[in-house]
């Protein structure tokens, strides 16, 4: 599955331009954007850098406490129950 192949190589630690997650899941660039959104919307943080070269990268990071308080301030405590 896609989704899982994405997750896998961002969980290497680097930032990945949507061109070389592509490239390392044998997919499309287009493919893989709404699979970012997917593991957003399951909870991953996955942050958007732009550096110098304008070309956006992915990278998993972990959540900062601001976004966490912004999760339990839109959903309540149920966002956070397993």
């Amino acid at each position: 599955m896609l989704k899982t192949r994405v997750l896998k190589v961002l969980q290497s630690g680097r930032q990945f331009t949507p061109a070389q997650l592509a490239g390392l899941t044998n997919s499309s660039e287009d493919s893989i954007r709404p699979r970012i959104s997917e593991l957003r919307s399951e909870g991953y943080a996955i942050y958007t850098n732009t550096p110098k070269n304008g070309k956006s990268a992915y990278r998993l990071g972990k959540p900062s406490r601001s976004m966490v308080a912004a999760a339990y301030k839109q959903s309540g405590s149920e966002v956070f129950s397993t």
